[in-house]
């Protein structure tokens, strides 16, 4: 609807900029943005290192297309270009919002949509750019920008209240905050624990009756995988004959080098690497049938291994980033433990699994926020008010308050 009380027209478009298309929670994000608002018109824009086809495929956008010049890391020469391109866009095209997610993308977008006479935007992200885990030039950087930015910018929509407490810390005005979950595939049933316990040995070779540490996610550097070989060594000087075994789901660039440390600490053998698991399925059976899942990244927006494991019923241990507190405080079983002191992460995952096998417990955890219906109706409220056209009736959906 307008601001009038009329029905919008489906004529209006949207134009999406993304740094980079691959599998990931900002491209989930992308996606569920846009099936919030299937009466709009959709055009995707994205960055150079991305799958256009499988954009295409994902999103159900009206067009998909490429900017060359945006990339990932800073280039001074490609941004310009990849700027006065999109200025050169938006001045041409009848576009009614410009949306972008991620940093980079981010950035250029709202610059390009100020100067071509001040579009709304609306900037989605799934973590911060600065803050702990980052470097120097990051925390002087983006904090700075994100203070000239926050203003001009309709809205902020952010997957946590911990990522919308950082950027209103940085100056970003906290009423143009909005905590919209990501899509996250969360099961619709469960198998019983033995049962998943016994497929995965099955699959995966994992030795029947031994307790058992499951990491899932990209093997990235953010995600500090080769600390998982360091975590296995700990737990197996600490528990001599009865230490667990791990299982690694999840592929990236870290793979042989983790395969390389495990090697190296002489813990290969108690550890096995699955790589990725494109059936949902196959990694919801992972999280049910370990005893305790591990997350040692150094930095995350809201970790969503975090709330599948909850989903799950299954405990977690992990580095005390933004979202972990979060999701304990929705009920979730786990323990928080300060970056960078591997001491008390391997105390913390004995003292765990030294408790009643995980067998008897049960999802706890208040989720409901990250239903489809919930994430879609917030999507909806912030495009609404953006757009002039919230109703008189309809709660806001900013949150800079919430669990803390």
């Amino acid at each position: 609807m307008d601001g009038t009380g009329q029905q919008r027209t489906a004529g209006e478009v949207v134009l999406h900029v993304c740094t980079r298309y691959q599998r990931g929670g900002s491209e989930r994000r992308l996606r569920d943005s846009i099936r919030a608002l299937p009466e709009l018109r959709h055009h995707v824009l994205l960055g150079a290192e991305s799958d256009p086809d499988l954009a295409r495929e994902q999103t159900g956008a009206d067009r998909v297309a490429l900017l060359p010049t945006l990339v990932r890391e800073v280039a001074p020469a490609r941004d310009a270009a990849a700027l006065v391109s999109l200025w050169r866009l938006l001045r041409r095209s009848a576009y009614s919002v410009v949306v972008s997610h991620q940093s980079k993308a981010g950035v250029l977008a709202r610059l390009a949509a100020g100067a071509a006479g001040g579009l709304p935007t609306v900037h989605s992200l799934s973590m911060a750019s600065f803050g702990p885990g980052y470097g120097t030039v990051e925390n002087v950087l983006f904090p700075r920008l994100e203070r000239a930015l926050g203003p001009r910018t309709s809205a902020y929509c952010v997957v946590g209240h911990d990522l919308a407490r950082r950027f209103a810390a940085v100056g970003v005005p906290p009423e143009r905050l909005h905590v919209v979950r990501s899509g996250i595939p969360l099961p619709s049933r469960l198998r019983r624990r033995d049962e998943a316990r016994r497929l995965l040995d099955a699959r995966h070779g994992t030795t029947p009756g031994r307790r058992l540490v499951c990491y899932v996610g990209s093997l990235e550097p953010r995600k500090n995988p080769l600390l998982l070989a360091d975590l296995l060594r700990g737990l197996h000087d600490r528990a001599a004959g009865d230490a667990p075994d791990l299982l690694v789901v999840g592929d990236g660039p870290e793979r042989e080098r983790l395969g390389a440390r495990l090697e190296d600490l002489g813990v290969a053998r108690h550890a096995v690497l699955t790589g990725h698991l494109p059936d949902p399925d196959d990694v919801v059976d992972a999280l049910r049938g370990a005893d305790l899942v591990v997350l040692l990244s150094v930095a995350e927006g809201l970790p969503q291994v975090l709330v599948q494991a909850a989903a799950a019923g299954t405990p977690f241990v992990a580095h005390d980033v933004e979202g972990v507190r979060e999701v304990l405080a929705l009920g979730a079983r786990g323990s928080a433990v300060p970056p960078g002191r591997l001491d008390d992460v391997v105390a913390a995952v004995a003292r765990w699994l030294a408790q009643s096998p995980a067998g008897d417990l049960e999802p706890v955890a208040d989720l409901s926020s990250w239903s489809a219906g919930s994430i879609a109706a917030s999507w909806r409220s912030v495009f609404e008010q953006v757009l002039g056209a919230v109703p008189a009736d309809r709660p806001s959906a900013g949150v800079v308050s919430g669990p803390a």
